[in-house]
């Protein structure tokens, strides 16, 4: 098969920050998109765009201005932009921190390879990512220099945000190729492969919706989403879209929506949503042993990172476990549904005034729950499942019922969709 070899370099930098990364020549830009953000170490967590030698954009197409010029880049490949040694484009993340990466097609070649994995290599490289949200390549000099010089104002905050470790010159490899042979694990048959590609992409697919300017500022994160859906899943009682989906967008309970311009865009925005959440309520409901929290399956090497999104994460499941006052209430006051919880409450931060721990401690426990996060999700499934029936009794015909407003046939479908009831569930 034909490979390409490219040199991705992050303009501007200082310290120099480049890869050399090997990708099949069929690689469609959605995947390529990948590739770039797990090499250079970026989180995903923004927009992002091509552009090719002849100023052709290519990125998610906008439904809100659909004559901006964008081009679809999931109807393209990396062929389009490069295909002889010396072509080079321009790919651009983060429209408000704008790091511009140089891509320069170096080498083209015919090669053989044992697994899928082997086609994405990444064969040398230098210097550390930036972190995100760090104001550019300006803002990344100037928190360098903070960082380096011990009696600087904001020394400090630059020794939070890098680590005390960091090493603005280092840059290991096999840390992107660990993460394709993750993504391509040889003990998967085919169709599992296609299975996890799916997943993937749909987990990245979401990423850029709820990064976009249509969602408030309080959506959110995918980290957050994923514990909350978790929560979701197991919960002994079944929680409309009417009542979860308002806490997506924000969870201070100020109202916040997406502004949809369009129903299509409406449409497939929600759809990304529905379709995740029903992923991970596919994991939970299916073969739980295989279950993973999402922070898990990005394999993120940095521990603050790791912190930070396993806090998410559990941030979001309180907030699902929380959703029902009388499950939450009774699994509170429960001996063995507190010791269920407690695992969450204090990774979470969430109600953890009542813990009698101190600072130092928690932080120490905190460290050790990251890898056993998991578990504790499949023994709160178990304990609630004693609890499921139950509740599926009290609101069956002839039990008692929560009260509930009847839904009309014309009025709004309470999954969120926007349609009349009638042309949705109530089909």
């Amino acid at each position: 098969m034909t490979v390409f070899e490219l040199r991705v370099s992050l303009l501007g930098a200082e310290p120099v920050v480049w890869r050399r990364i090997r990708v099949p020549e069929d690689a469609d830009l959605p995947l390529i998109h990948i590739v770039l953000q797990m090499a250079m170490g970026w989180e995903n967590a923004h927009l992002h765009e091509f552009v090719s030698a002849d100023r052709k954009r290519y990125g998610i197409v906008d439904e809100v201005d659909p004559e901006s010029g964008m081009l679809d880049e999931g109807q393209y490949l990396l062929t389009d932009l490069v295909g002889e040694p010396g072509d080079r484009c321009l790919y651009i993340y983060d429209f408000g921190d704008d790091w511009v990466h140089e891509i320069v097609l170096e080498a083209v070649s015919e090669a053989e390879f044992e697994s899928e994995a082997e086609q994405f290599r990444c064969l040398e490289g230098q210097g550390a990512c930036p972190p995100e949200n760090c104001g550019g390549v300006p803002g990344y000099l100037a928190l360098l220099e903070q960082f380096n010089d011990l009696d600087a104002v904001g020394h400090d905050e630059a020794v939070d945000l890098l680590g005390e470790e960091f090493d603005p010159e280092a840059f290991d490899c096999s840390v992107f190729n660990e993460r394709i042979a993750n993504l391509y694990t040889s003990h998967m048959s085919g169709s599992e492969s296609e299975e996890m590609d799916e997943e993937m992409a749909l987990i990245y697919d979401l990423l850029d919706f709820l990064v976009s300017d249509v969602v408030p500022e309080s959506t959110m994160s995918i980290f957050t989403l994923d514990g909350f859906f978790a929560a979701l899943a197991i919960h002994p009682v079944a929680i409309m879209p009417s009542t979860w989906l308002p806490m997506v967008w924000d969870m201070s309970g100020s109202g916040h929506q997406p502004n949809f311009s369009s129903a299509p865009q409406a449409e497939k925005g929600m759809g990304r949503l529905f379709m995740y959440m029903n992923s991970v309520l596919s994991q939970l409901t299916g073969e739980s042993a295989d279950y993973a929290p999402l922070f898990e399956i990005f394999e993120i090497d940095s521990p603050d990172e790791m912190m930070r999104a396993a806090t998410e994460w559990s941030i979001g499941f309180m907030f699902g476990a929380m959703i029902d006052e009388e499950v939450w209430e009774r699994t509170f006051a429960d001996e063995e549904g507190y010791k269920m919880l407690l695992p969450f409450i204090v990774m979470s931060g969430v109600n953890d005034k009542e813990i009698d721990i101190d600072e130092a401690r928690k932080k120490e426990i905190r460290e050790g729950l990251i890898d056993q996060l998991y578990a504790c999700v499949l023994d709160l499934q178990d304990f609630w499942e004693l609890w499921r029936k139950e509740y599926l009794a009290k609101n069956a015909p002839g039990g008692t019922k929560r009260s509930q407003q009847r839904v009309g046939r014309n009025d709004p479908c309470p999954c969120g969709s926007g349609k009349k009831f009638k042309q949705c569930c109530g089909k």
